[in-house]
């Protein structure tokens, strides 16, 4: 099912107020409310939809002194092949801590960014990586300050060839 406008406009507005009821998500994109409801489902089935989560801000719990300690990784796959970046991806993404994991483009390295409780397990955390067969290096960066989090991400345009998803 390809992604079309009012998808897009759904998608957008429920980025902005993941909260907002259906209702007011069909007034903001011009729809039916059961229009929304039905490509909201369509679009959680797709799995570009992957649920409803509260976003807690890094900034205001270091100001009350409860900040999650945040890193990058640069994770290096044992292998450069596409089957040992896959085998080291699928790895370091069944670690709870990390929350996003990227392959960076033009190199084999990955890289994640993990949230823990404290240094001590986030120390763990990159032993555990470290420990993995098809990784090879873990470089850790610590993240001091955050300056701005709001992921909100643009929805593209279609492309040509959509590129192999991950299982």
């Amino acid at each position: 099912m390809p992604i079309d406008p009012l998808d897009v406009a759904i998608l957008n507005a429920l980025q902005v107020d993941g909260r907002a009821s259906l209702r007011r998500v069909a007034r903001t994109v011009g729809a039916s409310v059961t229009t929304v409801s039905t490509r909201v489902r369509g679009l959680e089935r797709l799995g570009v939809l992957q649920g409803f989560v509260p976003l807690l801000s890094v900034q205001r719990l270091a100001a009350m002194g409860r900040s999650p300690h945040c890193v990058a990784l640069f994770v290096r796959p044992s292998s450069s092949a596409r089957e040992g970046i896959e085998r080291a991806a699928r790895a370091v993404a069944r670690e709870p801590a990390v929350c996003y994991l990227f392959q960076l483009a033009g190199t084999s390295e990955l890289l994640a960014l993990a949230s823990t409780r404290s240094e001590r397990e986030t120390a763990a955390l990159v032993r555990s990586l470290q420990d993995l067969t098809p990784v090879a290096r873990v470089r850790t960066i610590p993240i001091h300050r955050v300056h701005k989090e709001r992921p909100n991400h643009p929805v593209g345009p279609a492309l040509a060839a959509v590129p192999e998803l991950g299982a």
